[in-house]
């Protein structure tokens, strides 16, 4: 009965998602709610930014339905996302300023750390840390939870990346907690996954009908992401779980490594390059990969396959070594694997001036 749940929830939210686009489409296109080309933006034409809407809807209706009765964290998950739900329409349609968006997502993070509990408690040995107290605990949560959906919202650059990220990394989250029984979170999961994918049918595959998740569907991936990474982490803060994964935080962290270390990285490089720190760019992973000539499909493959391959790497490694180690081995894996699209970009370059 629980896999039947689980595939159905996917099912139904598929299929909203899919009904309710082309509509959203037509309003956002007789309403001149579309974003335009500018130099950032590779797309022509004037395309809908409504896309999460889309998610939202289908993503919330469907969880409801299926989960309703059997997650505590419902209310706590849903009103997080309601919140950056309003945040992110208001500035998909006005553009609102950065501290009001940030306003939005502190609040969203504080009903869900604060008032729905979920929250890290423990750092499991990390950087030599084990249990937090509560107010730090809330604290580190609530930091990591903004953390997470600007990283989601910032490498949303080129179609289909957020969103497919979201979903190998939310499947992956899954299998974990389809393994434990967990079986109201995977509800979640199953329900996430298939609003996005009914989204990404016409960011990626359509011309008529084509359209952005904008930042209300940036934020709520992001959202949901992170809430599946601390639920990942607490869930093995304990003996009762049947498969614990020693270095939890680590794991979670390898997870969602790919937008969550492109922004450390940008945010170091603009300060190191004295650049202002929010102001937006062309240094991200994807615009160096479309830089070296590849499509935006080439490339959400390319950055799907390595947050997997790195993700299973590190929790192999995670059954052999000390938390620390495998931290001090991840970041030395991002920095080297991040810098080689510029290093061929660069030779690139010397070979054109030789030339």
């Amino acid at each position: 009965m629980d896999y039947i749940k689980i595939a159905g929830s996917l099912i139904i939210s598929l299929i909203i998602s899919l009904l309710t686009i082309p509509s959203i489409v037509r309003v956002a296109k007789s309403k001149r709610l579309c974003e335009k080309p500018h130099d950032r933006h590779i797309h022509h034409g004037n395309v809908p930014t409504l896309g999460g809407c889309a998610i939202f809807g289908a993503f919330i209706t469907t969880m409801c339905i299926f989960a309703g009765n059997e997650a505590s964290f419902l209310p706590y998950l849903v009103a997080s996302c309601v919140i950056l739900f309003f945040t992110g329409i208001k500035d998909d349609i006005m553009i609102i300023a950065p501290l009001t968006k940030l306003a939005g997502q502190i609040t969203a993070a504080l009903v869900l750390c604060a008032a729905g509990d979920i929250r890290i408690t423990s750092m499991q040995g990390l950087f030599n840390v084990q249990e937090l107290p509560y107010a730090v605990s809330v604290a580190v949560s609530m930091i990591v939870v903004v953390a997470i959906i600007n990283a989601f919202n910032l490498i949303d650059g080129i179609d289909g990346l957020a969103g497919t990220l979201s979903i190998s990394s939310s499947a992956m989250f899954g299998a974990w907690f389809l393994y434990e029984g967990d079986y109201a979170v995977c509800i979640v999961i199953a329900t996430f996954i298939g609003a996005v994918i009914g989204f990404l049918r016409y960011n990626l595959f359509s011309r008529t009908n084509k359209i952005f998740m904008g930042d209300t569907g940036a934020q709520l991936v992001g959202l949901v992401c992170v809430f599946l990474a601390i639920k990942f982490v607490e869930g093995n803060n304990t003996t009762s779980a049947e498969c614990i994964v020693r270095g939890a935080p680590a794991v979670a962290f390898a997870i969602i490594s790919v937008p969550a270390f492109d922004v450390i990285r940008v945010m170091f490089l603009r300060i190191v390059l004295k650049r202002p720190v929010f102001q937006p760019d062309n240094i991200h992973i994807h615009y160096k990969l479309l830089e070296l000539g590849l499509s935006h499909r080439t490339s959400d493959i390319i950055l799907n396959l390595f947050n997997i391959v790195f993700a299973i790497g590190v929790y192999i490694l995670s059954k052999y070594t000390y938390i620390n180690r495998i931290g001090l081995i991840m970041l030395l894996v991002l920095m080297v694997s991040f810098h080689i699209p510029q290093i061929i970009i660069n030779r690139r370059n010397r070979k054109k001036q030789r030339q």
